[in-house]
């Protein structure tokens, strides 16, 4: 429900009559899931909507999207 809102609230704003362009925010995790072609940067698997996190290096400030798999280590049993 709230998508159909957003959209109508978008589309209103177009085709109101200011002469400045509007500008979107948009959440950024769309196109560093297309750079990495929709797949895990540590193994490699694809990424299922809902079951990945972006996760930003502390050094470089580099993102990039890890499976749950990846993101959660569970040690063997003995």
């Amino acid at each position: 429900m709230a998508i159909i809102e957003s959209e109508n609230y978008i589309n209103a704003l177009k085709r109101s009559k200011m002469k400045e362009n509007i500008k979107i925010a948009s959440y950024g995790g769309h196109a560093l899931l297309k750079d990495q072609d929709n797949k895990c940067s540590k193994c490699k698997k694809d990424l299922r909507a809902g079951y990945y996190k972006i996760v930003v290096d502390p050094k470089t400030k580099e993102k990039k999207a890890v499976c749950s798999d990846c993101l959660v280590q569970i040690p063997e049993r003995r």
